[in-house]
């Protein structure tokens, strides 16, 4: 593939930074969507001079990540259309709460951890595409071409450091791990090469650019690789590391874009009548927030801290797992105009 090959249409798009459109506004958007991957790096600086991993774990599961896996619950479960939208699909969460028993059962935890972990950073990335795919959206960029070339290459920036780590930390020893490794890199880098030249490209020519992408790509990319390189230095368990650095950044973009669908879509005349309770949680970011606190308390750290367990730990695996599965299913605007309405699309 050349990167000529691929010719774009612009039509009505903006031209430069000062005239992109934005999810929110430039400001929240370069804040909360941009700007909170400084978050990730300022963990791995703190981890690399040596603070407790015990408190920054602590504060992240229970000041953010928890929070933000139980706050889907507040536009899925709580709405009484989307229950009826969603249907039957709100029971998946029953059978995902023994994947991770039966696995412990059969002998597979560690195979099952590992499932769940890299399901996790595959989940992490695809939001990221979710963000491009909706600055896109607003920007008015439609060409098919460019859009599967965003992806793959977001995608590959985030699978692709993480199947390295996975390499190193557990087939270390085995003889082809290195080729495979050298593989991967080399060919990351010749995408990456091939990325930047078309965007190079498209610049030169004169065509519309989308800055918000750019940026948040030269926010994302580097984060990935820093953390997964880090983490590998302290082998299978070095994966909480990199979970936090990359699980702040997306966590903190979750609940923006969250509250930003929670208050246009429930703040509305007669918002009680047609989405029940999600109406009530949606007034205020506070009730949101204490909401998806306190579900997280109730589900995830009260009952371990009564019946510890491996066997319970890998069954709260299943309300992530749920949190992945409705995430993919609520938040695609296309055929979706409500969605379409509350994030202002």
């Amino acid at each position: 593939m050349q990167a000529g090959a691929i010719t774009p249409s612009f039509s009505g798009a903006p031209t430069g930074f000062s005239e992109a459109r934005w999810i929110i506004s430039r400001q929240d958007d370069l804040i909360w969507f941009v700007g909170t991957a400084l978050v990730g790096y300022l963990a791995l600086g703190l981890l690399s001079v040596g603070v407790s991993l015990t408190l920054l774990t602590t504060v992240w599961l229970l000041g953010v990540d928890g929070p933000h896996v139980c706050g889907t619950v507040t536009r899925t479960y709580f709405d009484k259309q989307e229950r009826r939208r969603l249907g039957w699909l709100l029971w998946a969460l029953l059978p995902l709460l023994f994947i991770g028993p039966a696995a412990v059962y059969l002998g597979q935890a560690a195979l099952f951890f590992l499932f769940a972990t890299c399901w996790q950073h595959y989940h992490i990335t695809k939001q990221h595409v979710g963000f491009v795919m909706l600055w896109k959206a607003k920007n008015r960029e439609r060409d098919a071409a460019e859009m599967l070339l965003d992806r793959r290459f977001l995608l590959a920036s985030g699978v692709i450091p993480l199947a390295i780590f996975v390499l190193k930390t557990r087939l270390g020893p085995w003889t082809l791990t290195p080729v495979l490794i050298d593989g991967m890199v080399a060919a990351y880098a010749l995408f990456a090469a091939f990325y930047a030249t078309f965007q190079v490209r498209k610049w030169r020519a004169g065509k519309p650019m989308n800055p918000p992408k750019l940026l948040l790509l030269a926010a994302m990319v580097p984060l990935q690789w820093l953390a997964f390189g880090y983490a590998a230095r302290f082998g299978p368990d070095g994966i909480v590391r990199a979970g936090m650095a990359l699980g702040l950044f997306h966590s903190l973009q979750y609940h923006r874009l969250m509250w930003f669908h929670n208050k246009n879509r429930y703040q509305v005349p007669q918002a009680h009548a047609k989405y029940g309770f999600a109406a009530v949680v949606g007034r205020k970011f506070v009730y949101y927030f204490i909401a998806a606190a306190g579900l997280y308390a109730l589900a995830e750290v009260l009952p371990p801290a009564f019946f510890p367990s491996i066997s319970l730990t890998a069954a709260l695996w299943g309300i992530a797992f749920m949190h992945y599965l409705l995430d993919s299913k609520i938040w695609r605007v296309r055929g979706d105009k409500e969605l379409a309405a509350a994030l202002h699309l």
